[in-house]
């Protein structure tokens, strides 16, 4: 996606590359976009990203983390030989290895 701070916005036509039907991308969603500083467009129409959506939940895994001892949901099974970390955790430790402790 080009520079959106300087660009108009106006409705597009993108392909959903799911389905390849034709979705329809509008202003004010192109707006939210920039505002959460988004890089790149949709690349899946709401009926197949709520698809998307839906399995990705269903195949979470529940975990209660090791760090900050809240529950919390991995898209892979648990580590059998380590602490389980919840997201916010891990982003922690991935921005700063030394941030948490065991």
């Amino acid at each position: 996606m080009e520079n959106l701070e300087n660009s108009k916005f106006e409705d597009l036509k993108v392909q959903c590359k799911s389905c390849q039907n034709i979705f329809n991308w509008t202003a004010n969603e192109q707006k939210y976009y920039q505002k959460k500083g988004f890089k790149k467009k949709p690349q899946r129409c709401d009926k197949c990203r709520e698809k998307t959506n839906t399995l990705r939940n269903e195949n979470m895994f529940y975990i209660h983390c090791g760090f900050c001892d809240q529950d919390g949901k991995m898209l892979t099974p648990p580590p059998k030989d380590r602490v389980a970390i919840c997201e916010k955790c891990f982003k922690k430790l991935v921005k700063d290895p030394f941030s948490l402790k065991s």
